[in-house]
């Protein structure tokens, strides 16, 4: 936010009797000649020997007001706040009513951050000269600054009192307002009456922007920035709000826009290459995203924030390797920072350097135990070790972590458990133990109903423990959400077989070569079930289909040699399985034990196939 500030005034004392142009240097007393020098040569911002000369005309005259008054005022460009205060305390000794001295003073205490003394500085001269309006400015920003905001206003109405179009403590009086959450619309309408007295006024627009940002009315913070772009088209400020408040309404490829147009002003704005890469994360255009925040953390190599995004941004584009050494880097410089050490532990992991990665997530548990991410990390690297009941352990910790009303309430909570849930139910898997992974899946779908592979994942551990009725409950969820799962329309076929509505099964795996004509698999198994119901022509046919979709198909050869067998199409038989034992010659060692081939077993050329 910008606000009208009254910084270092130098007021340095002339010597208003020298006006003569005939006096020499003699006519001129020495102490006199050293202020007059070290005027000089602050002008010429030589402040250390400026510094030298004042001390030399003190030591002429130790009650100099001029020389302790500008002694203070050279300490304080030299950033020696403490003695500059010793010097200017000596300057109101010397003359307790000069307002000037106790002003200079107040503005040296607050470089040197002793605000409440500040504050007592402006004050006493504020008492010296009422009317003393870059004093009230002052102390109005101290005020502000130290959060003592209705005293703010007070000192900023006294300005507008004493100059009602004061537009710059309309704008002051705005800002402080704007700190005050339910006064915020109050802020807006001082920053309108500054507009009013000056309507070209850019700070004040770029502040009544903010202030909409921060009542969430982002449209019209945006005419405020474009107000403010009209006023100055080169300033990068408002091109980077207005990038910030576009990306907030959702106007991402705006947003990239804005932030373009800030760095083309400012190429050197840490601000706007960090926000150029978040629009374009929100694009998926990772790539420009990467290059955006190398730039953020060339300008600002201390910033944790550039290195943690460029990280994340190699993390997208799966330059794990690099998004490994841009957290490392992070980690340098915040070394307790158990979201970042959580990153790089999976970037390890996606390396498959799973000890190393196993390592580094036990640091960031140890660094904050209940952080839920760690341990969902920890989980999915104890499952790739192949710890699967100590993954499930460590899904459990982060199942207790957040409640049940936590995962209801807050949605990036809910996610969390969800995923440890999830993959709890996918490590029971592993084990087989899949009633146990039906009932993890359950659970998760409590929080996120509408999630079509959970409901998969759910209907294919039921068929694995038989329950074939609970398995089509599921899958009809997953079909009723995503219509066009082919592979689900395959599984729903499987279960409607094994419960004999081969009827029904045939429907489902048309339904999945509907919305994938190449998926051979669905057109095998629609013959397996033709032939159940000895529908051996249709079978031929289903078969014929998934052989052209893919002549290697092995299986689909091999089904149709057994439709041929029951057909008593011997040649037709033989050809199709020599074509299959051809393209897998494990075949032989079953066809004795096919019931299809029962017929054929002593016949001269089945047994030449079979190879006995």
């Amino acid at each position: 936010m910008l606000k009208k500030a009254f910084s270092s005034f130098l007021i340095l004392f002339a010597l208003f009797c020298f006006n003569n142009v005939s006096l020499t240097a003699g006519d001129i007393p020495k102490h006199d000649e050293l202020i007059i020098k070290g005027n000089r040569l602050i002008v010429k911002k030589k402040y250390n020997e400026a510094l030298n000369a004042y001390d030399e005309a003190i030591k002429l005259k130790f009650d100099s007001f001029k020389g302790w008054y500008n002694k203070g005022i050279t300490l304080d460009l030299l950033g020696r706040y403490d003695d500059a205060v010793t010097a200017l305390n000596q300057a109101v000794r010397i003359e307790p009513n000069n307002h000037e001295a106790w002003f200079v003073k107040g503005n040296v205490l607050d470089h040197n951050t002793k605000f409440e003394e500040s504050v007592s500085a402006f004050d006493k001269a504020l008492s010296l000269k009422p009317y003393y309006i870059e004093a009230l400015y002052k102390k109005g920003n101290v005020l502000d600054h130290v959060g003592r905001y209705e005293e703010a206003i007070e000192t900023y109405n006294r300005i507008i009192e004493l100059k009602p179009y004061s537009h710059e403590a309309w704008n002051n009086k705005g800002l402080t307002l704007a700190r005050i959450p339910e006064r915020r619309t109050e802020a807006i309408e001082a920053y309108d009456r500054s507009i009013e007295i000056k309507p070209d006024f850019y700070e004040a627009w770029i502040n009544k922007g903010n202030a909409y940002v921060r009542i969430r009315n982002y449209e019209d913070a945006v005419k405020s920035y474009d107000r403010a772009i009209e006023i100055k088209p080169g300033e990068h400020a408002a091109w980077a709000d207005k990038g910030f408040t576009l990306a907030d309404l959702g106007e991402n490829e705006k947003a990239a826009g804005a932030f373009k147009k800030a760095v083309e002003l400012k190429p050197n704005s840490y601000a706007s290459w960090n926000g150029l890469g978040l629009a374009l994360d929100k694009l998926d255009r990772y790539e420009e995203s990467v290059t955006a925040y190398k730039k953020a953390s060339v300008i600002d190599s201390s910033s944790y924030g550039a290195w943690t995004n460029l990280g994340l941004a190699y993390s997208r584009v799966n330059r794990h390797n690099e998004a490994i050494k841009a957290y490392t880097h992070a980690i340098k410089l915040q070394p307790d920072s158990y979201e970042t050490i959580t990153n790089k532990a999976l970037e390890l992991s996606m390396l498959e350097k799973y000890s190393e990665a196993f390592t580094t997530i036990e640091k960031a548990i140890k660094i904050k135990p209940d952080y839920p991410q760690a341990w969902n990390t920890k989980g999915e690297v104890l499952t790739n070790l192949g710890e699967i009941n100590e993954a499930i352990k460590a899904y459990n910790v982060t199942i207790e972590i957040i409640s049940d009303q936590e995962a209801h309430e807050i949605p990036r909570l809910g996610k969390i458990k969800y995923k440890a849930l999830n993959k709890k139910g996918l490590a029971f898997v592993r084990i087989e133990q899949f009633k146990e992974a039906a009932a993890e899946f359950g659970k998760a779908l409590d929080i996120d109903p509408n999630s079509h592979a959970t409901w998969r994942n759910k209907g294919l551990a039921f068929i694995r423990i038989g329950e074939l009725e609970e398995a089509l409950k599921a899958f009809d969820r997953v079909t009723m959400l995503k219509p066009n799962s082919y592979e689900v329309w395959n599984y729903k076929g499987f279960a409607l077989e094994d419960l004999g509505r081969l009827q029904e099964a045939i429907l489902a795996f048309d339904k999945a070569v509907t919305v994938n004509p190449n998926f051979v698999a669905a057109l095998n198994n629609k013959g397996l079930v033709l032939d159940k119901l000895e529908k051996h022509e249709e079978a031929i046919e289903a078969y014929n289909k998934s052989i052209q979709t893919n002549p290697e198909f092995d299986a689909a050869w091999f089904n149709k040699a057994c439709t041929y067998a029951l057909m008593k199409k011997k040649d037709k038989m033989l050809s199709s399985l020599k074509r299959a034992i051809g393209l897998n010659p494990q075949y032989k060692m079953t066809l004795q034990q096919v019931p299809d081939f029962k017929d054929y077993r002593n016949d001269p050329d089945f047994i030449k196939l079979t190879g006995r």
